[in-house]
């Protein structure tokens, strides 16, 4: 025990000086040093944007969870060192896709009997994307179908011939025909001993169903180094000039404004590090579902910050708004001042606005503590409603990852697990709501 206490800090002291090696060395190199000196951002910029170029539609619009349905129960799958649905996703990816077809408004029986079908790999979105996502994710084209929202994709390891799309608001199916595929691989994933297997439950909620983890679930806490952003790197993305003789910079006592001499302003809260920029400029188009997402993810590759473990989280229809998170192990990390956020809203005007911080995770440390085990979904939801919550306000529940100051190092953020409720359109702290009156 006195061993751990001390190998603990040594490792965390340990991880920041190599990051501040590496920072040193970039910061010295020749080339990037004459980078810097023509721009108003540095050398975390420069790495930002290659980071960013790098990245793809189909590396940000990738499920968030992977259930195998076996023949009397259900399982979550996961891995501490893994992504297991990348690996899935890669898998999809090079099959060999034909026609779609499409069954309307099944009912509650007949739509749950396909969703927990025996045999079957499910992997599911956080939020509904398009079918037109879905073809340059996985290569299945329909056009017909382009707007079509999908929850989840059903893959029946028992039949090489088709897969299931689904859409849980509406209740649709839609199935594809698969010309090519393999699934070795995705057989393999479910033997695997390595990987976690939670008996899970889907429950209707709303419009959508919820993973209910009939017996808890323990979740590993994790710490990363945090890379805070320059503000050139901000002016330069988004304001859209190298040069400051354009720009008014506006000094307050919580924030820092800078506007061009257009439409264009962008805040950042110096407290916070949180950064609000939004575009007023006029140039009327009309929007589908599908280039709401294609044009979510342009305006989050040009933030220009790194996007690993950044994935599509939610797109709310009414306020046109696309938004997207980290995800560690397939959690989102929910937190407030836009901590592991980064929230697209965009109109049919031209107008934009843009929600993210200046802090973005880094690389992983030594956490500052063992896994956490949560409790059964319905016992959370049961102690709600006892502390007087109204069920109609409920409308999902899901497991994430708190933003939390780690006490020894300014430059470390503690996540941890914990159930998030939606209640009256937030996502709260399931503890923060039972402690409420406390």
């Amino acid at each position: 025990m006195k061993l751990s206490r001390y190998l603990l800090p040594f490792g965390l002291i340990i991880a920041l000086a190599i990051s501040l090696m590496f920072s040193y060395l970039i910061w010295i190199n020749p080339a990037t040093t004459q980078s810097v000196a023509t721009s108003t951002s540095n050398s975390n910029e420069a790495n930002s944007i290659v980071n960013t170029t790098q990245k793809k539609f189909s590396d940000i619009y990738i499920p968030t969870s992977i259930v195998f349905n076996a023949e009397k129960k259900i399982y979550q799958l996961s891995n501490d060192n893994v992504d297991l649905t990348i690996l899935a996703k890669n898998q999809l990816a090079n099959w060999k896709y034909g026609s779609v077809t499409r069954k309307k408004e099944l009912s509650q029986e007949k739509y749950q009997a396909i969703l927990e079908q025996s045999d079957a790999i499910v992997l599911s979105y956080s939020s509904s994307v398009t079918l037109g996502a879905l073809n340059k994710v996985f290569g299945i084209t329909a056009t017909k179908y382009n707007n079509a929202g999908v929850s989840r994709i059903v893959v029946p390891l028992t039949s090489k011939n088709k897969i299931y799309l689904l859409n849980d608001a509406k209740q649709y199916v839609y199935t594809v025909k698969v010309k090519k595929s393999t699934q070795k691989k995705l057989l393999a994933m479910t033997l695997n001993k390595k990987y976690t297997r939670t008996e899970i439950t889907y429950q209707k909620m709303g419009d959508k169903y919820i993973r209910n983890y009939t017996n808890g679930i323990r979740i590993s806490q994790y710490s990363y180094l945090l890379n805070k952003e320059t503000a050139g790197l901000f002016v330069t993305r988004l304001l859209g000039t190298n040069s400051s003789g354009s720009i008014t910079t506006k000094e307050q006592t919580n924030e820092t404004t800078y506007t061009d001499s257009a439409t264009q302003r962008l805040t950042i809260k110096k407290k916070t590090g949180a950064v609000t920029y939004a575009n007023y400029s006029s140039n009327s188009q009309t929007l589908s579902f599908n280039d709401y997402l294609n044009q979510g993810f342009y305006e989050l590759k040009n933030i220009g910050v790194s996007l690993d473990d950044v994935r599509f989280a939610n797109y709310d229809s009414i306020k046109h708004t696309v938004t997207f998170r980290n995800y560690i192990s397939g959690y989102p990390v929910i937190a407030d001042n836009n901590d592991g956020l980064y929230s697209v809203q965009l109109s049919n005007s031209g107008a934009e606005r843009l929600e993210f911080s200046v802090y973005t995770l880094q690389i992983p440390v030594p956490a500052a503590g063992s896994a956490i085990e949560l409790p059964a979904t319905n016992y959370v939801i049961k102690r709600l409603l006892n502390y007087g919550y109204d069920s109609s306000k409920i409308k999902d529940i899901e497991i994430g990852y708190t933003w939390n100051d780690n006490v020894s190092s300014s430059q470390v953020i503690d996540l941890k697990p914990t159930y998030f409720v939606k209640y009256n359109g937030e996502w709260i702290d399931y503890e923060d709501m039972l402690n409420a009156d406390d």
